[in-house]
Order: C-alpha cells, then structure tokens, then sequence
C-alpha cells in the first residue's frame, strides 16, 4: 500500500511539473511591461537605435493578461508630432492598440490578434513576432522581416 502512495505521490508531481513548463511560455508573457529601447537592424546586421523617431527616446507599456487579452501604447519623449510614411501605425508620434494574443511557443511567436488601433487603417489585423526571454527582459522582433525589435522590462 505504500508503495502504491509513493507510486501516485510521485505520478502527481511529474504530472504537475510537466503541466507548469508546458504552459511556462504563456504565463511568462502575464503582466505588465515597459519599453526599454526600439531597435532596427542596420544593413551590417547590426542593431542601433529605431531612426523613426527622429532621435526621441521611446517609452510605452505593453500589457497581457491570464484570459488573453492584450494592450499596448508607444510614444517618445518628447513626442514626435511628424506623420512617418514608412511607419503609417504611428500616429502623431503615437500607437496604441488593443485585442488578444495567441502563443506559438514551437515557432517561437506571439500573435497580436488587433481589435482596435488609433489608425483604423491598421487595426483588425493580426501581427506575429517572434519573441525570446533573457533574465526580466521581453525581446519582441517584428516578423517577418525581423528588422525592428523591441526591448521590455517587466514592470515591478
């Protein structure tokens, strides 16, 4: 009889154990974040400072929770009031949007489903980036062509 209770006892942890890594991508993502730096990938393959801010500091928070559900706002300091054709989903030096997101830990991606966006041109759209963990820090790449990432901290 023992020996069964140590036989479950031990089932049910490896059980449990194997269910926390398997959901570890999702609840990794849970919380709140800050915008560290936006980056764009030179033609040297070099990663500097993203140009199209005009030298302003970006900052934003960006927000996923347990059910979801997903937020962002980007802006600089000082704000950049100049329209960027290369970049229509910032308008007056602003972006926000909101809607769902869904994990392909395999792929190693995370799909922003657009429920809204302050362009309307660009919302309903859904948006992948690959994404990678390093200590507190979120590092997503615009896919496909991974030429501008964005670097954020876990907000404390």
């Amino acid at each position: 009889m023992i020996r069964y209770l140590k036989y479950s006892v031990f089932t049910v942890l490896c059980l449990t154990i194997v269910q926390v890594f398997a959901q570890a991508p999702e609840t990794s993502f849970v919380g709140t974040w800050e915008l560290l730096s936006i980056e764009e990938r030179t033609d040297t393959g070099h990663w500097i400072p993203a140009r199209i801010f005009s030298g302003n500091r970006p900052f934003g928070v960006l927000m996923y929770d347990v059910q979801g559900n997903m937020a962002v706002q980007i802006t600089t300091d000082p704000r950049d009031t100049a329209r960027s054709a290369e970049r229509p989903e910032f308008i007056n030096g602003y972006v926000a949007y909101y809607g769902t997101y869904e994990i392909n830990a395999e792929d190693g991606t995370i799909t922003h489903h657009r429920r809204s966006h302050v362009n309307a041109e660009v919302a309903n759209l859904s948006v992948v980036r690959y994404f990678s963990f390093s200590d507190d820090a979120l590092t997503l790449t615009v896919a496909p062509e991974r030429s501008l990432r964005l670097i954020w901290r876990k907000a404390r």
